[in-house]
């Protein structure tokens, strides 16, 4: 009877309430988040933090409430549950170390089996919110042979399945999905899970089994905004036979569009309309449908975004109008959350598109002011003013077009097309991202980086007042004297920045030299464009011959040529690369693909060499300090420390022979390396040898100014948020190498996906090979990684007939332990400075 008692009390008096309280807050919870449609969603939702710290009182009430059972009925079969809603109210609040301690107490101690597998799930899911997805894993591999309730089983597949998410493992996810929906207790549950195994069966092209799945959400009598977009979504995947397939589609779509609940939605059906020209490759049409869409989005700035985007990618990758695309994606970030997927993919593109821009405007403007340099002085300056007289009258007709629309805006309707780079005839201007752009570069271009603030007009600011319309149609009061003096100033600095003497030419003509090799290398590496990329570096060769860039632009030709299958061209330009620069490294990378690998390797032997040798000088060893120097020379002949030895051997001489012959040292530097950094220092000695030479100096200078060595002796460096590589020292035959490299790659690829970690097998010494794996982004994603090689999933656990050691190494003391050769040393390094 106690124990009945206890059980009871503990159940209902505890238990049940917090039970009843934590759902009510996952219910708010759910109720709050907000679904981005235009991606596959999560299957388990991240909470806003924000709105979780409004749920503090609820959460500390559902710990009160679980802990009554703890303190009064220990013994009762119920604590470990309400363990469990204590550790998710810590998880909800943000208190992961507490509820990681909660988790793990229940796990270790608890001898109800469901608990246990509970208290995992979650542990696991915090593991997920902390990014350690390797302990999320570890986990995860621990239910493989346990016996589950279907509660936890669907609970564990669901959790699996947002892990698989993260990774991008599409076909994961989807498995895990099919195995969880059989057991969704709720059906607006089952509905979503529904809806996003629909997604992402559009998303690997599978719109048959997709469209199933979105016409059984249907049928599940959803929340009407997952059934608005599953309704979509089976517009999107239906099956286009025929032009009346797609007009019956297009119907559809139109005729949600005029249903007055879906108002709020018609920028996203704008949108969906887009992507449906987009698939018959419509590409006029799909971006007068999205102008449409940014027109009707007025409260959901993120559909804006994914608008923007749409045309953005239109631009960039179907019509290759680069300054247009940079426009969209510009206005894209400006809407986008940070945190969206993909976020830094398309600020890097952005990056991309508009240092593109920024070269063509260089080229393009230096062009049109050395024209202007070219003209007679009267005509200069008369093309000015006109230029200016020009500038004045756009503004007027810009602010008075403002002043309209201020007064009173024109009714817009989001069937109309609003303007954008097809619509030049456009009424609403901020709606255009590209017009927009276009007229920023004009205003920097005209005014500079200005702050944002009243009367910034030079004009206005020059008369200390701005103009106050009388009515909306009214011109602006103009102070005539302010004006005349602003055109002036402006007319001045006009003149200015055309190149008129030859040495403003020149600048002027190594800013278009510098636009157009970088304008190329953007259209080779990173644009993809190898025909727009060979045009470029073409037309830089011809325009600058002798340009600092022409190896390296022969060298890009030659590569860009092999790409396109020309193998004359490349034989061609391989030809003019060796006869005009044979010594370049470029033209040994022709006949020595690998040259650069191992010129690095060599040249880090050959700094050592120098620094030797310099050490030698200051211990006054001269004849030890040219033999090291002679060995570097023979051993190492491409070497980068070229100058630095030659200046150090002159050294010597002026240190060991007359100065006569330290003068003609010098001579034969300043002849043989005329652009070393040294030459200063060399011409310095030379002159003072004039002046001895000449009486003016009683006694030959003293060679006293050694040159530094360009760098340190090579040593190791603790460094602990560089990318780490984990290391394995094998000594066996090549056969239980190859095994071990095979065992690897199944390992990362099942239990390290995300991580795209690479293989590399190194040669360090006789019967001695590194299996190098790469690349970790820190020591400590490296230290988790090395810490899972003990456990039995690991192929070190069965590895047998060989020895081995492990380690983790950053790359560049993997470039020193290469060079010093000593295993045992760095690993003593690594156990005193790491751990």
């Amino acid at each position: 009877m106690g124990r009945l008692y206890r059980n009871i009390n503990a159940r209902f008096n505890g238990y049940f309430l917090a039970r009843e309280k934590m759902e009510a807050v996952e219910a708010r919870i759910a109720a709050a988040n907000v679904n981005d449609y235009n991606r596959i969603l999560d299957v388990l939702p991240t909470p806003d933090t924000a709105f979780l710290r409004t749920l503090a009182p609820d959460l500390d009430e559902v710990i009160k409430r679980a802990s009554f059972p703890i303190a009064r009925h220990p013994k009762s079969r119920w604590i470990d549950d309400c363990y469990v809603l204590i550790g998710k109210a810590r998880y909800y609040q943000g208190e992961d170390a507490e509820a990681a301690k909660t988790f793990r107490f229940v796990q270790t101690t608890s001898p109800d089996r469901h608990a246990r597998h509970e208290a995992m799930i979650w542990m696991m899911r915090l593991a997920i919110r902390q990014k350690d997805y390797d302990q999320a894993i570890s986990i995860s591999e621990q239910f493989r042979k346990e016996r589950m309730n279907e509660d936890n089983g669907r609970e564990l597949l669901l959790t699996r399945a947002q892990l698989a998410s993260i990774q991008n493992n599409l076909p994961l996810e989807m498995e895990n999905l099919e195995k969880a929906i059989p057991f969704a207790r709720k059906r607006d549950q089952e509905a979503r899970l529904r809806f996003i195994l629909g997604q992402l069966y559009q998303a690997t092209n599978q719109d048959t089994k997709a469209y199933e799945q979105f016409a059984k959400v249907l049928k599940k009598r959803p929340p009407y905004e997952l059934g608005f977009y599953a309704n979509l979504s089976m517009a999107q995947v239906t099956e286009l036979k025929d032009v009346e397939d797609k007009e019956k589609v297009k119907n559809f779509l139109h005729k949600l569009a005029d249903d007055a609940k879906n108002k709020e939605y018609t920028d996203k059906i704008y949108y969906d309309l887009a992507k449906l020209e987009l698939r018959e490759n419509q590409y006029p049409d799909a971006l007068k449908l999205l102008r449409q869409s940014t027109a009707a989005s007025t409260t959901n700035k993120v559909q804006k975004a994914y608008s923007y985007l749409l045309s953005g990618q239109i631009y960039y990758e179907n019509l290759q109008q680069y300054g247009l695309a940079q426009a969209y994606y510009d206005s894209t970030l400006q809407l986008l959350p940070p945190n969206t997927l993909g976020y830094e993919e398309l600020a890097d593109r952005r990056t991309v598109l508009t240092a593109f821009t920024q070269q063509l405007e260089i080229i393009r403007s230096e062009d049109s002011l050395q024209a202007l340099g070219q003209l007679s002085t009267t005509e200069r300056v008369q093309r000015v003013a006109e230029q200016i007289t020009r500038e004045r009258e756009q503004e007027a007709a810009a602010t008075l077009a403002a002043m309209t629309n201020a007064a009173g805006p024109t009714q817009q309707t989001a069937t109309l097309p609003i303007g954008g780079p097809a619509t030049p005839g456009s009424t609403w201007y901020f709606d255009n991202p590209a017009a927009m752009a276009t007229a920023r570069n004009d205003f920097l271009r005209t005014w500079g980086d200005r702050p944002l603030q009243d009367n910034w007009r030079r004009g206005a600011a020059i008369s200390g007042n701005t103009g106050v319309a009388a009515s909306p149609v009214a011109s602006p009061a103009v102070d005539s004297t302010a004006l005349a003096a602003a055109a002036a100033q402006k007319q001045e600095a006009y003149l200015a920045a055309i190149p008129v003497t030859p040495e403003q030419r020149q600048a002027s003509a190594k800013r278009v030299e510098e636009a157009l090799f970088t304008l190329g290398n953007i259209y080779q590496q990173r644009l993809r464009e190898p025909e727009k990329a060979a045009q470029t570096f073409q037309r830089l060769l011809e325009r600058f011959p002798n340009s600092v860039h022409a190896s390296e632009a022969y060298y890009s030709l030659y590569l860009l040529s092999q790409g396109l299958q020309q193998p004359e061209k490349a034989a061609e330009y391989a030809k003019i690369l060796k006869d005009r620069f044979p010594t370049s490294k470029y033209s040994k990378l022709i006949d020595q693909p690998d040259f650069l690998r191992t010129f690095s390797a060599e040249n880090m032997a050959a700094h050592a060499l120098y620094d030797s040798a310099y050490v030698l000088y200051e211990q006054e060893k001269y004849p030890e300090a040219l033999a090291v120097l002679d060995s570097l020379s023979r051993k190492y002949p491409q070497n980068d420390v070229q100058d630095q030895s030659a200046f150090l051997q002159a050294l010597v001489v002026g240190r060991t022979q007359p100065a006569v012959t330290f003068r003609a040292a010098m001579e034969r530097f300043v002849v043989q390396y005329p652009e070393s950094p040294l030459l200063p220092k060399a011409r310095d000695f030379m002159s003072l040898y004039l002046r001895y030479e000449s009486g003016e100096l009683s006694k030959a200078p003293e060679v006293s100014t050694p040159v530094a060595p360009k760098e340190e002796m090579p040593t190791y460096k603790t460094e602990r948020s560089l990318p780490h590589s984990f290391v394995v020292v094998h000594t066996g035959d090549s056969v239980a190498l190859q095994q071990l490299m095979k065992a690897y790659d199944t390992y990362n690829a099942r239990f390290h996906p995300k991580k795209q970690l690479k293989l590399e097998a190194l040669p360090f010494n006789e019967g001695t090979t590194l299996l190098i794996i790469r690349a970790l982004p820190d020591f400590k994603a490296a230290q988790q990684y090395t810490k899972l090689q003990a456990t039995r999933n690991s192929p070190l656990a069965n590895l047998k007939g060989s020895n081995f050691a492990t380690f983790v190494i950053t790359d560049a003391n993997l470039a020193v332990l290469e060079m010093l050769g000593n295993i045992a040393e760095y690993v003593a390094f690594f156990e005193k400075n790491y751990q």
